[in-house]
C-alpha cells in the first residue's frame, strides 16, 4: 500500500491564530511541535494501516515547515515551495490513498479557524467549472483525476462539515471547535493524536478493502481566481494560458484536470507575487 499525506497547519491539533503558524512570529515554534505530533500520529496510522510507502508533502506557507530529523522515519519528506502540484506535489496514480492532515475550511467559512483559500488577504474565492472550492476541494478533485481516494481529513469542526461535503465518505477527525477566525476550542493534544493515528489506520484498510470511493473531478475543467485587487489581477493574467475575466477574475481551462491545476498553481502564485500570503 502506497499512501500519500498533504499536511497544512492551520487545522493541526492546538493552532489558533496566525502567529502560530507564521514563521518568525512568537508562537511559531510551539505551532510546529504541534504539527508535527499531528503528522506522526498519521504516519503511524498509516505504517498500521498496511502502508508499505509513505510520502509526507509539507504543504504549508513556505513549505519548510517539517523537519526531517523530527519526522516519522517511515515516511518520505517532501520540503520546499517550488512544486508544480503545491500541497499535492508527490502524489500520483501509482497511490493507494491519499490522507489530508492539519487543513482548514473555504474562505468565508463562519467561525472558522483560520479561514482562507491559499492566501489570507489576496484570494477571495476559487471556483472550480463555477463551484466554489477551498483547498480541500481543489486538491480532493486532483485526486479524484488520479483515481486516488481521500481517506482522511483532520482540523476543525467547519472542516469536517466541508470534507463531507467534499468527499464520498472519508474518515475525519475534528481537533478543535472553531470560534471565531482566530479562536478556537482546542481539544487535549492527548486526545487528538490517538484518534489521527485511529483514523489514518482506518483510512489506509479500506482503501486496500476497496471500501474508499473516488472524488469526481470534472473535465474539461475552467478553475477561476477571484482576486481581491486589479493589480493582483493583471499579475497573474502575465502567465501564458491565463485569461483575464473582468477587473479582478483571472481564469485557466484545460482538457484534463491534472493541467489545469498545476496551471492554476502558476496563476495562483503569480497573482500573489509580492504579497505577504500564506500560500496553503
Amino acid at each position: 500500500m502506497d499512501v500519500f499525506i498533504s499536511v497544512d497547519m492551520e487545522g493541526i491539533s492546538g493552532i489558533a491564530a496566525a502567529e502560530d503558524v507564521v514563521p518568525e512570529e512568537p508562537e511559531y515554534d510551539r505551532g510546529t511541535k504541534l504539527l508535527h505530533a499531528d503528522a506522526n500520529a498519521a504516519v503511524a496510522g498509516a505504517v498500521a494501516g498496511g502502508g508499505e510507502s509513505v510520502v509526507v508533502n509539507d504543504s504549508h506557507g513556505s513549505m519548510r515547515n517539517l523537519d526531517r530529523d523530527r519526522l516519522d522515519d517511515r515516511a518520505t519528506l517532501i520540503r520546499g515551495n517550488t512544486k508544480p502540484r503545491s500541497m499535492m506535489q508527490g502524489l500520483t496514480a501509482d497511490h493507494d490513498v491519499a490522507l489530508f492532515v492539519g487543513y482548514h475550511a473555504k474562505a468565508g467559512t463562519p467561525e472558522a479557524v483560520l479561514n482562507h483559500t491559499f492566501f489570507g488577504h489576496e484570494l477571495v474565492r476559487l471556483t472550480v467549472n463555477g463551484t466554489e472550492v477551498g483547498e480541500l476541494g481543489w486538491n480532493a478533485r486532483l485526486a479524484g483525476a488520479l483515481g486516488v481516494p481521500v481517506g482522511l481529513v483532520t482540523g476543525d469542526d467547519a472542516t469536517v462539515v466541508e470534507a463531507n461535503t467534499e468527499l464520498p465518505d472519508p474518515e475525519t477527525v475534528v481537533v478543535k471547535e472553531g470560534i471565531d477566525r482566530f479562536t478556537a476550542a482546542c481539544r487535549p493534544t492527548a486526545d487528538t493524536g490517538p484518534e489521527i493515528e485511529s483514523a489514518a489506520r482506518r483510512a489506509v484498510q479500506r482503501a486496500g478493502e476497496g471500501d474508499l470511493a473516488v472524488p469526481d473531478a470534472e473535465t474539461p475543467t475552467t478553475v477561476t481566481a477571484a482576486w481581491t485587487t486589479t493589480n493582483q489581477a493583471a499579475r497573474a493574467a502575465c502567465v501564458p494560458g491565463i485569461e483575464r475575466e473582468g477587473g479582478r477574475q483571472t481564469a485557466v481551462t484545460a482538457e484534463r484536470y491534472p493541467d489545469a491545476f498545476e496551471a492554476a498553481v502558476g496563476m495562483l502564485r503569480t497573482g500573489a507575487t509580492g504579497t505577504d500570503g500564506q500560500y496553503g
